[in-house]
């Protein structure tokens, strides 16, 4: 193991921690939706992350966009200096919110076999350090 996919491991550790965060506020009603969606139905929305960018839109767009109920979902980062994802789903048969919450429950998912395989991998590697020393 390189120290450069050790630094790229963690870095997955982190964003995995933080998609965890993103389901609890989901849960907690805490994600903002733009306004003017309400005339398009519950099947369309556009939510908006806070302090969030590509890693977490490409992520979660993947995994949504596969849903066979899914007939667009994108993102886009509204400005540069702006630290906001806009993430739009539409949908002809469920409801938006709940699309993103079981993309993010999926993700969330994805997430933990990354962890529960990261801290494996990095104890054996620790391990066979500590012995070749």
């Amino acid at each position: 193991m390189t120290t450069q996919s050790i630094a790229e491991a963690c870095a997955l550790h982190v964003f995995c921690k933080q998609t965890k965060e993103y389901l609890n506020q989901l849960k907690m009603g805490a994600l903002a939706e733009l306004a003017g969606d309400e005339k398009n139905g519950e099947g369309s929305r556009t939510f908006v992350f806070t302090n969030e960018g590509h890693t977490l839109g490409n992520a979660l767009k993947t995994i949504i966009a596969r849903y066979p109920e899914v007939d667009f979902c994108g993102y886009t980062i509204p400005h540069p200096t702006e630290q906001k994802l806009h993430f739009r789903i539409q949908s002809h048969r469920d409801r938006a919110i709940d699309i993103l919450k079981r993309g993010l429950e999926d993700l969330e998912g994805l997430c933990d076999h990354t962890i529960v395989t990261f801290e494996k991998e990095m104890a054996d590697f620790n391990a066979v350090k500590v012995e070749n020393t």
